[in-house]
């Protein structure tokens, strides 16, 4: 009998699941996924294909990876000057540059609206269009791409970019740097960052200072928590929220209120406290729904210091303690001690770093790439099981894991701590 090679057995999976995708999509009277700018985003996200999308990727992700071998697997796989294209397009404003309500510009048309020479604007696109971003239909002639025209039409998304090539980027090429000038430190202002934008100060602190800067941080932030996996409703879900009656949430560090917001729209006896830094909680009182102003209220506090909201029933640092090396995440924990009476619930919601061979290869990117992510911008990281059972302990023995739940297609947890009693540091 002869045995099916791996290379078969992808295009197998690839060709029964790309099957089930057609067949959903003609069920539902939906277009196939094609670069054509007048192709609807969001096709391919419906949850009875969520597990056919998956597993084309994932074959695909590995079928590229072994018809690359390994020598073009290590050179062509991850380009270096991939972001040249994409960070000059979001910095001169390319993708918005055609006439109004048009999807075609000539290359002379987007370089006098860009102020860039015009031989300039060609390299550039003709690069991306290499990545299925624009495309040239004829000699001269750039015409959008779905992906081109949803970086046109959506602003959030620039500034998602933006905040990449700007500030991700540069940190991402000085991290090498930065483990070798700082070797094993535990202080935030010692990663790539630093080094990359000259600056002693942490990159809160840093982007701070400079309105635009933190105008395209918090915006990239609100896009980002919107993806695939990281929205409110997996949290609402995945916690038994109505059991705690008429209770007080206090959300450390909780930003504009996203979700607290949630939370009070869909639990009409629970009251929230968002507290964050003075400007930043600014920005989340005047969005504020009118009807929430007597449940969700906002608070100024740094959670460096001792927390002053005494006797809640639940605390929860949401994508808080993975900016932060142990040394500061220890602290952080620490200070809300003081406030916790016996059976206070503290949760973490966080991603759990997956254990060797609990993912494909292709799911498991999205983790180790945020997890070095952290590594170059706030010498922190992402963490895994152990990791927080450690963290936990070392802030204090008071603290007890009583559960950890992954609810289903959210790449956070939600790790419960329960606060067992007082203890003396």
């Amino acid at each position: 009998m002869t045995v099916m090679t791996r290379i078969a057995e992808l295009a197998l999976i690839i060709s029964t699941n790309t099957e089930q995708v057609d067949a959903h999509l003609a069920r539902r009277g939906l277009p196939s996924p094609s670069f054509d700018p007048d192709s609807p985003a969001g096709t391919l996200r419906d949850s009875q294909i969520v597990a056919a999308r998956l597993a084309i990727l994932e074959a695909t992700d590995e079928l590229h990876a072994l018809m690359l071998g390994p020598v073009e697997l290590l050179t062509r796989q991850q380009p270096y000057n991939s972001w040249i294209s994409l960070q000059a397009i979001v910095k001169f404003g390319l993708a918005s540059s055609f006439p109004p309500g048009q999807v075609e510009a000539s290359f002379a048309d987007i370089a006098a609206a860009s102020s860039l020479p015009e031989a300039t604007v060609r390299r550039l696109l003709r690069h991306a269009m290499a990545f299925r971003i624009f495309q040239e239909p004829s000699e001269g002639i750039v015409r959008h791409t779905t992906a081109s025209k949803t970086l046109a039409d959506t602003p959030l998304l620039r500034q998602w970019m933006g905040m990449v090539s700007e500030e991700l980027w540069p940190a991402a090429t000085k991290t090498v740097e930065a483990l070798t000038k700082w070797p094993g430190s535990e202080e935030p202002n010692h990663a790539g960052f630093n080094i990359a934008h000259d600056t002693d100060a942490t990159i809160f602190d840093e982007i701070s200072k400079y309105s635009d800067r933190h105008r395209r941080y918090a915006d990239a932030m609100t896009f980002y928590s919107k993806g695939a996996g990281l929205e409110a409703h997996h949290i609402l879900k995945g916690y038994d929220w109505s059991s705690l009656g008429e209770s007080t949430i206090v959300d450390v560090g909780g930003s504009h209120g996203t979700l607290s917001i949630a939370i009070a729209q869909a639990f009409p006896s629970l009251r929230c406290v968002v507290q964050d830094r003075p400007h930043v909680i600014g920005l989340g009182q005047e969005n504020l729904p009118s009807d929430l102003h007597d449940r969700v209220s906002f608070m100024a506090h740094d959670f460096f210091e001792e927390q002053p909201l005494r006797g809640a029933e639940i605390y929860t640092l949401r994508w808080i303690l993975h900016d932060w090396p142990d040394k500061y995440a220890v602290r952080i924990l620490q200070r809300l001690v003081p406030a916790l009476k016996p059976g206070a619930k503290v949760l973490v919601l966080e991603q759990v770093l997956p254990s060797v061979g609990e993912l494909s290869r292709y799911q498991e990117k999205a983790y180790r790439s945020m997890d070095l992510a952290m590594l170059a911008t706030h010498n922190a990281k992402e963490r895994d099981m152990e990791d927080w059972r450690q963290l936990f302990k070392m802030a204090d023995l008071g603290y007890e894991i009583t559960s950890v739940t992954t609810p289903k297609d959210s790449r956070l947890s939600i790790i419960e701590a329960t606060w067992q009693s007082q203890r003396a540091y």
